[in-house]
């Protein structure tokens, strides 16, 4: 454990630096921090700890200023050629009712990973509050993850009369997936979640079943499964059991490939840098396939395909518009290798610090919203095909025996995720019929 404690003060700006060594040079990290009242008045004085778990590049940094509940940020990275400034937003003591309520919380997107120590309280349980939630995701506006918030942000306003606001934040400018899901479970500068489900293995394991490749190629085969109550409540309990309340699955999608080279054949995938999201069973499936990985966020990934860093990326049709993908990509191919579910989830622990009533409208606001995304899924299906065709794409599809080959190669992730998973009848749900 590494660690550097610092006296804070208004005209002393604390700035802590990690030299990180490369080939040819010594390159820095930053990070400053200027501490302000919840009233925007700034702090004399306070004492800040840096601390480094075991060495890793995630810091977490303490505040701790008299007359002002503790901060803690946690999962500060230092990265070559950026700095980082955190605005510390610091709430006093000394409240009228000695209750700092979630909505007193400042929610900006530059507070990284804040956790504010808070009181609660008993609440009526008709009541519905002024309050504004904050809603996380990393993809952009016009993403399917961006349309299913907006039309639950649309739904929670209209049902409580206007006095629940959802703060809609895009681009993971709240964090990136991992920081979003570890940051939610601790009170900070987050409530809701928009994502796909494949960064939150690494936190429930057993939702591995959901990386089992090639399981399902046919979206209504699919939606079955998913829409099966009894999996749906097993899967539900998983997210409970792991801090998490699953409010909902917007229409599963596919994950698809796009490249500048066309693929037909098994062997065509060796060698090409694919860039997939950081989840242990899709890095071993693609190695399977002799691909390189080149895990990155997905805001990297438009610039690292234009300057030759990666070859292909997968995802569905409304992210591969979204972010653009067709000005640098030649083919689309119809992989359908993994599922791309979107769901959205908050934590157990603030769920229910809510009254019955703003739970009632939560719940409402997320099927009304879920049952929007997947009717818009149908709609903008063979629109979204003419908008890459019309950009240039080409689309094609894999032959049947190279799918055939592909469940072949990826048996050895089959049986790592059954153990990953232990759970038969949760599998047998998934799997219905099919034998793999």
């Amino acid at each position: 454990m590494y660690y550097c404690d610092f006296k804070y003060s208004k005209d002393n700006i604390f700035i802590l630096s990690s030299e990180i060594f490369t080939k040819n040079n010594i390159q820095k990290s930053l990070i400053e921090v200027k501490l302000f009242s919840s009233y925007g008045k700034p702090i004399d004085n306070a004492n800040i700890r840096v601390v480094a778990l075991y060495g890793i590049n995630e810091y977490i940094i303490n505040v701790d200023a008299l007359g002002y509940y503790p901060v803690q940020i946690n999962d500060v990275q230092f990265c070559p050629g950026y700095v980082n400034k955190l605005n510390v937003n610091l709430i006093p003591t000394q409240s009228k009712d000695q209750t700092i309520k979630h909505d007193q919380m400042i929610k900006n997107p530059s507070y990284k990973n804040i956790q504010i120590f808070q009181t609660e309280s008993e609440l009526p349980q008709d009541e519905i509050r002024e309050l504004t939630m904050s809603l996380g995701m990393v993809t952009p506006k016009g993403s399917p993850s961006y349309l299913y918030a907006e039309k639950f942000a649309e739904e929670v306003n209209n049902l409580s009369n206007g006095k629940i606001k959802i703060d809609i934040n895009t681009d993971a400018k709240l964090g990136a997936d991992r920081q979003m899901l570890k940051n939610i479970l601790n009170d900070g500068n987050i409530d809701l979640i928009v994502q796909t489900v494949a960064p939150q293995v690494e936190f429930m394991p057993k939702l591995s079943i959901f990386d089992m490749p090639m399981v399902y190629i046919d979206t209504n085969d699919l939606r079955k499964a998913i829409n099966n109550t009894e999996f749906y409540e097993k899967i539900s309990n998983i997210y409970t059991s792991g801090g998490y309340k699953l409010l909902g699955f917007s229409d599963p999608l596919f994950k698809q490939l796009t490249t500048n080279k066309e693929i037909q054949n098994i062997d065509d995938f060796n060698g090409i840098k694919i860039r997939t999201i950081q989840n242990k069973n899709h890095e071993e499936f693609w190695k399977l396939l002799g691909a390189r990985l080149v895990p990155l966020p997905v805001s990297e990934i438009y610039t690292s395909l234009r300057h030759g860093f990666i070859d292909s990326a997968d995802n569905p049709y409304e992210n591969i518009i979204a972010l653009k993908l067709y000005e640098q990509q030649k083919y689309l191919i119809n992989t359908n290798h993994l599922p791309h579910l979107v769901n959205l989830i908050t934590s157990d622990k603030y769920y229910n610090s809510l009254s019955a009533a703003e739970k009632a409208i939560i719940d409402e606001a997320a099927v009304n919203a879920t049952a929007y995304a997947r009717e818009k899924a149908d709609e903008r299906f063979e629109e979204e095909k003419k908008i890459l065709i019309d950009n240039g794409m080409t689309i094609l599809d894999l032959p049947y025996e190279t799918k055939q080959a592909i469940r072949l190669k990826a048996i050895p992730i089959y049986e790592r995720i059954r153990g990953l998973v232990d759970d038969d009848e949760l599998i047998k749900l998934y799997f219905g019929n099919k034998c793999i």
